[in-house]
């Protein structure tokens, strides 16, 4: 499978890794010619992507995301985990069509909205150029693909739209008015993340044109100097791998035991990491009640909590139970704060961390104080929305959420034919779907 990335995304992977060049949309899509899996549709909407994500965010933002400087803020979250969600570097999971899909759905949402001239889209724009972190990058997508739920429902929308206290609210959908918190690792899982990040892409550059796979540990966070260490030392053993045809170890300072060896990987070879735990139903406890607390003078609304690799991330136990026991757990968890705040009309937490193909049924799963959906999204996408209103009160409002969570995954196609492309995206692929297991991890 390695050799069949395209020299060109080889290349250009190899002088970003060694800092020789940054990174660009162009480069994060890859080299046409090594997407065979788009058809000539497909790859002019990756020319309007490039343009449109560079036009949205600017030429400075991608270099600064996934490359952010070391000298950044230790109290404010690092930007993890969005370069190895480029189309490229997915193809290696598996998962490359699908990374290519959720992409253009950025670039969908971001491009429909400004066409349609939907209220504070300036506003948004501006606030993701300028705040490059993953928290505003959540935030920003949040807004955006609620926007585009609403507006596909024939719902009037309206991003920041001004809160009855003064100040920007996140996003009115018709009557319903929404403040997202974003959820995501805490500070020493995301350091640990975007580490693990740069250890993957370091020994996928080494892998191009040999027949050799690693298997075993990846190191425990290194820093500066002993990071470079290890980068050299598996250097080294892939040279000596392909030498001698033999295996070869890479142990660090704490026993983490990394193998190179001879040959093409076979399946369920696997990369592990560290095991960094925290108490992520604290946290969430934690974010909503803040969130509580800042919007009271917004009048009635609903909180919507975008969870990134928290609650849902494996293997907490949260993730493992079904999607009932889920929203009976939410329901407990998040009810003392709907007493709280009487403001308040729900409490909405979602979550699309799981990649699988085929896409699994949906699945609804009504409960005594709530809801949950499980839909699949083009391409691979599994997401998992759980909604916990407050009894009785406003039912048109939890009925108009729970018909955008039970239709999303049309809204990308409604998207894309109001840009010009009316087949969808059947019509922007080569292929039917590959049908191999795909990566479990989302931006």
């Amino acid at each position: 499978m390695l050799e069949d990335m395209h020299p060109r995304d080889e290349e250009i992977w190899r002088a970003i890794d060694r800092g020789d060049r940054e990174i660009d949309w162009e480069a994060w899509f890859g080299h046409p010619e090594g997407a065979n899996y788009l058809s000539a549709a497909g790859h002019e909407v990756t020319a309007r992507a490039v343009v449109g994500l560079t036009s949205f965010f600017d030429s400075r933002w991608l270099p600064k995301a996934v490359t952010p400087s070391p000298a950044a803020s230790r109290d404010r979250d690092t930007f993890v985990g969005l370069g190895r969600s480029s189309p490229v570097l997915q193809f290696f999971n598996g998962a490359d069509k699908g990374a290519w899909v959720e992409a253009v759905r950025w670039w969908a949402a971001y491009a429909y909205l400004e066409k349609a001239g939907v209220p504070g889209f300036a506003s948004v724009r501006r606030d993701a150029r300028r705040d490059v972190t993953l928290s505003r990058f959540l935030h920003t997508q949040t807004q955006a693909r609620l926007a585009l739920m609403g507006a596909a429902r024939g719902l009037p929308v309206e991003l920041e739209p001004a809160k009855a206290s003064g100040g920007p609210g996140d996003i009115r959908i018709g009557p319903v008015f929404i403040e997202v918190v974003t959820f995501a690792e805490d500070q020493r899982l995301q350091d640990y993340e975007r580490f693990r990040e740069s250890c993957r892409i370091h020994l996928f550059t080494l892998d191009r044109g040999r027949e050799i796979y690693w298997e075993g540990d990846l190191p425990e966070l290194l820093n500066g100097n002993d990071f470079e260490a290890w980068k050299k030392r598996t250097e080294e053993a892939a040279d000596e791998c392909m030498a001698s045809g033999t295996a070869g170890d890479v142990v660090t300072s704490s026993g983490r035991r990394l193998t190179v060896r001879p040959g093409k990987a076979p399946l369920g070879t696997s990369l592990a990491g560290d095991a960094v735990e925290s108490d992520q139903g604290k946290r969430l406890l934690g974010k909503v009640r803040g969130k509580g607390a800042k919007t009271e003078g917004a009048g009635t609304a609903w909180i919507w909590v975008e969870d990134h690799s928290g609650l849902f991330h494996f293997p907490t136990p949260f993730a493992d139970m079904t999607l009932a026991a889920k929203t009976d757990a939410l329901a407990d968890l998040l009810g003392p704060v709907l007493k709280e705040y009487t403001h308040v009309a729900g409490i909405v937490v979602s979550n699309a961390a799981h990649r699988r193909l085929p896409l699994p049924p949906d699945e609804d799963a009504p409960r005594r104080a709530g809801q949950g959906f499980q839909r699949g999204l083009p391409l691979d996408r599994v997401r998992e929305t759980i909604v916990i209103p407050r009894r009785i009160l406003l039912p048109e409002q939890t009925s108009l959420i729970a018909r955008m969570c039970d239709a999303e995954a049309a809204s990308l196609n409604w998207a894309l034919a109001k840009l010009g492309v009316p087949g969808g995206v059947s019509s922007l692929l080569s292929a039917p779907p590959d049908p191999r297991p795909a990566s479990l991890w989302t931006p």
